[in-house]
């Protein structure tokens, strides 16, 4: 046997999958040689699941279900077991609770990838009933103790909302100023128009019937501004108002899911606008399903309260190779637009309507601004990311006595 046969290599775990974050890193480190495992929390929603995913069954081999993740449970998690389901791995990347369930096992992350929630909520103490007083307040001391001994963070801006938490939160983390490839491009990009999906059909019909087609796939969040979850939904509908009021002779189809909290207040408010007949509603679906349709669309709406570089609505719009209409403050600034992906920038219905006219009076120039995105995706995210987490690998390794791959 080789001396390199003989080294053992070393192995990597991607613990939560919230918006399905991990499953697209692990699979793009995978496809490099390096070792990864997905492991899922035993309170992951079901449309984050890696089946929604893909479309092949290679995951299972390599994404492991674990016993515990669920907040209500980190009071009288066993510490064991969680010691055990850890023990094989050498590098642990996390998001969302995972930090308080390994603080209780006396691991700690190497890599956090927070996506809001975790360090936004999780980590305050909160208002609860009574007879959830205790394991709330465990949570939060739990997470807290967590994120202070996690070793390097990513973060796309690190003067957000979500960087600033960081800061406090994770004092002594190193600042991985980076975006993470949450979309795998190399499934979507040459599959997404070919392969026969569930809601394939309805795009299709949806495409064929309109002279321009604008999804809006993002979720229904608009009762207060202030909620950093808020999407401006309602501004999307003005806006689109708007552009119909001037554009009668078009034939146009804006598509929403069914899916967030304010679902209801957006059909009360297109209702009161008499836009029924230029909507359309589909089910909240599997992201597997949703591309097929961004790949036929013209353009994919985000969002119009605040500004964020990155996401998933972002990153699939992309991904698919199509201009977005959203709202971005980077955008404005030279600083950063320099290095950005173009983009529709609109806030207000009156911009949101002149950016979609902009589009059908000058349709090459918004077809080449999706493949000038989908190009920024592969170079400063994906490969980027690749490289990023490539170096960190081979420091571990080298420490440990290990191949990276």
């Amino acid at each position: 046997m080789s001396t390199t046969q003989s080294i053992k290599k070393l192995k990597i775990a991607f613990i939560g999958n919230m918006n399905n974050n991990h499953f697209a890193i692990a699979r793009y480190l995978r496809d490099e040689g390096y070792d990864c495992e997905l492991l899922l929390f035993n309170d992951n929603f079901e449309h984050f699941h890696p089946k929604c995913d893909t479309y092949d069954l290679d995951y299972q081999g390599w994404v492991k279900q674990l016993s515990w993740g669920s907040e209500r449970q980190l009071l009288n998690a066993d510490r064991n077991s969680i010691s055990v389901d850890l023990e094989p791995y050498d590098v642990l990347v996390g998001c969302g609770l995972a930090p308080a369930f390994l603080y209780k096992a006396n691991r700690a992350l190497d890599v956090m990838i927070p996506y809001g929630y975790d360090v936004m909520q999780a980590a305050h103490y909160r208002m609860a009933a009574p007879h959830y007083l205790a394991r709330h307040l465990s949570s939060t001391y739990f997470q807290r103790k967590g994120l202070a001994k996690v070793k390097c963070v990513i973060l796309c801006n690190s003067d957000d909302a979500i960087g600033k938490r960081c800061k406090l939160f994770l004092p002594k983390a190193e600042i991985w100023e980076s975006v993470v490839p949450i979309v795998y491009d190399r499934q979507y990009s040459a599959s997404a128009t070919s392969v026969d999906t569930h809601w394939k059909h309805v795009f299709i019909k949806i495409r064929n019937e309109n002279d321009l087609m604008v999804i809006a796939h993002g979720r229904h969040v608009w009762a207060d501004i202030k909620n950093m979850s808020s999407k401006g939904n309602d501004i999307l509908i003005d806006g689109w108002a708007l552009f119909c009021d001037r554009n009668p002779e078009i034939r146009k189809k804006l598509v929403f899911m069914e899916y967030g909290q304010s679902v209801r207040d957006s059909k009360s408010h297109i209702a009161k606008r008499e836009l029924e007949s230029s909507i359309c509603w589909l089910p909240s679906m599997y992201r597997k399903d949703l591309m097929p349709g961004l790949a036929m669309a013209d353009i994919v709406a985000a969002e119009f309260i605040h500004s964020w570089i990155g996401g998933g609505v972002i990153y699939e719009a992309l991904v698919a190779g199509k201009p977005l209409l959203m709202h971005s403050i980077e955008h404005a600034d030279s600083t950063w637009k320099k290095n950005l992906y173009p983009i529709y920038n609109a806030k207000t219905p009156e911009e949101i309507a002149a950016r979609l006219q902009e589009y059908v009076d000058y349709p090459e120039r918004g077809r080449q601004m999706g493949v000038e995105g989908q190009q920024w995706y592969r170079e400063n995210v994906v490969e980027k990311s690749i490289s990023r987490y490539g170096r960190y690998f081979e420091e571990r390794a080298a420490e440990l006595g290990k191949i990276a791959r």
